[in-house]
This record gives C-alpha cells, structure tokens and sequence, in this order.
C-alpha cells in the first residue's frame, strides 16, 4: 500500500515536472509585457495546475488516499513550481553577464529552476513518505511500547531530519526566490534614493554658481564707475583739478579701458560653452537628467540585468563627474586674481614730469580698482558649495554576509559622541567630492532592505514551508492520510 502510493506520488511529480522547464526558461529569459502577454502567462499556469490537480485526485494508485493527503501532494507539487520559477528568475540576475553568454544566461537559469522543482519535491513528497514508514521499529507489532517508539522515530525525522533538508531548500529555493521576486525593485529603492541625493546635489551646486553671475554684475558696475571716473578727470579734473588730457587722465583713462576688458573677458568665461558639455546657468538642466536617470531606472532589467545597470550606473557616475567639476570651477576666481597680479605690468604709471598731487591721485585710483578686484575674488574665496550628502554606499557600507551580521549587532549607545567639527578651509572643499552610484547587487539589497521587503520575505518563506506545516499531521494524526475506509 505504502508503496503504491509513493510511486503515486513520485509519478504526479513528474508528469508536473514535464511543464517547469518551459516556464522557468520564459522567467529566465524576461517577463511578458503587456494585457495579451498577462492573459497568455496566466492561461498557461492556470492550465497546467489544473491538470496536475485533476491528475493527482483522480489518480487510481491514490485511491486509498485521503483528501487531506492528495490535497498534500498538490500543495507541495504547486508551491515548488512556483519556486521554480521564481528561483530561475532570481538566479538568473545573479549570475547574469553583460556578455552575450548563451551558457550563463539562457541554459543556466531554466536548468536551476528544474533543479528547485526536484529539490522541493523529494524534500516534501518523499520527505512525507519517509516519515510514514517505520525503519528502526519494524519488528514490534502493536502495543502502547511500539506506538511510543513509532511516535519517537517519527518526531526525529519531521523534527531533525527534515529541518536539515528543508534548511538547504532555504539556500538554495527561499533565497533565489526572494531574490528573483524583490531583486531589482530592492535595487531600484537604492538608486531612487541615490538619484534624489544626485538632484539635490545638482540644485544646491546650480545655486551656488549664480555667485559668478552676482560677481559679473558688481564688476560690470564698478567697470562703469571706474568709466564715470574717467571722464570726469578728463572733463573736469576733479581729482587734479586741472581738465583735459595729461598724465592723470591717460593713465585713469587706460585703467578705465584695462577694467573694462577684464569684465568683458570674464562674462565670455561664463558665456562659452562649459567644459563639461553642460552649464549650471542652462534652465532645468538638472530636472533633464534626473528625468533621463529616472527613465533609465524604470526601464526592463531582466533582459539583460548587468547591461541594464552598467548602463544606469555609468550615465549617474557620468553626471556625478560634470557635478564635481561644477563645484570645483573656479575660472572666475583664477582669471580675476591672474588680473590683479599682473595690474602693475598692464598699467605702468607714470614717473616722469607728474606733481605729487598727480602721483597722489594715480595711487588712490589705482588701489580703487585693485581694492574693487580683492574684494571680487574674496567673494569668490568666502563662497564654498555645501558639503556633499552622503551616499548610500557611505552611511551604510556593509555588503554580503556584513549585512546579516549588521542586523545582529547591538545597537550603538544612547550617548554618541561628539563628532569633532572640521574647518572647511579651501583645501578641504578641494578634496571634497560627490560620490558616485553605490552600487548594490539584488542579492545585496535584498538583504540590505529587508524590513522593506518584509512581506516577500514571508510570502517566499510561506509557499516554501507550508508543506511542512502539512506534514506536522501525518506525526500527530497517522491516520490522516488514509481515506475513510481505509483507516484502521
């Protein structure tokens, strides 16, 4: 009896086992998209559990079985299909490559999702089978010794032996299928947070560099008092008090000009093209990139999973790079201190044939213009971006087995402390710079998001372990899988 049930169960198995193949590959190798492809996915599962359900309660070598019993074999058959496939998708965004490796990408995925559904089934349907049979007692017959011992061997497997195997189904089915279920929209929770740090960066540096464009204008009106000056001299003498041209009045007169094509020669710095290919005085040029990487990120990851975040990764880094050279350019600065130091060999006053009272006056417009230039570049100096925001990768930098062993550490104490404040000199914000993408793999951010995805943690556990809360009635209630006039 026990016999023919087993090869029973073992043939439901495999005629179900006939149709996994074909949806892990369709897992492995990308969803279906669309109302038709929805409609055509579902026809197909729905058929082919409705099949094996029929199979299985009709099955003449399952005629002493109870319900509850065939009921059994089609909970553990279903619940390792859908570990099958899940754990074919979620393998396959492990060991996924950019390159065009049919081996890796297309034999490997489908060929594990197999090995799940066999796995999951000889744990379950075989385990079920093991526990039913005595293989230390045989020899006592009946009575309250051999119940006791019967009770005994049985708690032994459902309680050690079968945890054992079921703990490998955890690595191998429960974590692939986790993975494959929550991998990518785990790694698309830590890039949205990495692209919203990005735009703040980006919007916090394009309004810090309108410090050049407020620079541009002080200079452009004090190249017009510079200009104003200028003419009064030459009009009315007001600082010599002698009209017309003469000493005085050319060289204020040739300052008046030098000023003018500092200012003109610093608005064309801000007008050319940025090196970068981008400027941060274009309107909505950090909105546009965002956008861009948003769309990016929303795009079909299971096609290729290693191309489609390679190609995430290198546009976000990308635009990180243009951002620190944002933050960094100081053309302005450097042109305008270039200007000053070369004041004296641009405008050489005069010596020969001027009063003291015309020396007096080209000094004091001279240490005007000059005093106008210092106080331009200290603007610039004093003017410092914000410190960048920390990265994802940087406030928590654990990956692999760190994170298991993170959720595990005691929390820190109550009493943190202080962190020792740093001096943002012009060194310091030199050597700062905005990190790029942390890049975190579907294994990685599963684990690192668990609280988050808590409920696919659960479901994985629950289609992977109901099985075994079935089998805790075949230790307590023997009887449970015979049919009505089957039970003794």
């Amino acid at each position: 009896m026990f016999a023919d049930r087993y090869r029973a169960h073992v043939r439901a198995a495999a005629i179900f086992t006939a149709f996994a193949p074909a949806p892990a590959l369709c897992a492995s190798a990308g969803p279906l998209t669309g109302a038709s492809g929805l409609a055509a996915g579902s026809a197909i599962v729905l058929a082919i559990l409705g099949a094996v359900t029929f199979l299985i309660m009709t099955s003449a070598r399952l005629s002493g079985s109870s319900l509850f019993n065939r009921l059994f074999i089609v909970v553990a058959t279903t619940s390792a299909f859908f570990s099958a496939i899940s754990s074919a998708v979620g393998f396959s965004l492990i060991t996924s490559q950019e390159s065009p490796d049919f081996f890796r990408n297309s034999i490997l995925p489908p060929a594990f999702g197999v090995f799940v559904f066999f796995l999951a089934a000889a744990i379950w349907i075989g385990g079920a089978e093991l526990v039913r049979h005595r293989d230390w007692f045989r020899g006592l017959n009946g009575g309250p010794i051999a119940t006791v011992l019967h009770f005994f061997e049985r708690s032994i497997k459902i309680f050690v032996v079968i945890p054992i195997l079921s703990f490998i189904l955890f690595l191998v089915s429960t974590w692939t299928t986790v993975v494959g279920i929550a991998g990518v929209d785990a790694v698309r929770h830590t890039y949205s947070g990495e692209i919203n740090r990005l735009q703040s960066e980006c919007a916090g540096i394009a309004s810090w560099r309108q410090k050049d464009i407020a620079a541009l204008t002080d200079l452009r009106q004090s190249v017009r008092d510079t200009q104003n000056a200028a003419r009064r001299e030459r009009e009315s003498g007001f600082q010599t008090g002698s009209a017309g041209r003469g000493a005085v009045a050319d060289y204020i007169e040739g300052v008046a000009q030098w000023y003018a094509s500092v200012e003109k020669s610093a608005s064309s710095i801000l007008d050319a093209d940025d090196p970068t290919g981008l400027s941060p005085f274009t309107a909505n040029v950090c909105s546009d990139r965002i956008e861009t990487l948003q769309t990016m990120l929303a795009g079909d990851a299971y096609a290729n999973y290693d191309r489609w975040s390679g190609e995430f990764e290198k546009d976000f880094d990308d635009f990180a790079v243009i951002l620190n050279r944002w933050r960094q350019d100081k053309r302005i600065e450097n042109y305008l201190q270039s200007q000053l130091d070369a004041f004296d060999r641009a405008n050489p006053k005069p010596v020969a044939g001027i009063t003291d009272a015309q020396s007096r006056a080209i000094n004091a417009f001279a240490d005007e213009v000059t005093g106008s230039l210092k106080k331009f570049i200290s603007a610039q100096r004093r003017s410092k971006p914000s410190p960048p925001i920390e990265s994802a990768a940087e406030l928590s930098p654990e990956r692999g087995l760190d994170i298991v062993r993170a959720l595990f550490q005691p929390a820190a104490g109550d009493a943190p402390e202080e962190e020792k404040r740093i001096s943002r000199t012009a060194a310091v914000v030199a050597n700062e710079r905005i990190a790029g993408l942390s890049k975190i793999t579907p294994r990685d951010a599963v684990l690192k998001h668990a609280k988050i995805f808590s409920d696919v943690w659960a479901l994985g556990l629950s289609w992977d372990y109901a099985s075994y809360v079935l089998m805790l009635a075949f230790l307590f209630f023997p009887s449970a899988e015979r049919a009505a006039g089957e039970k003794g």
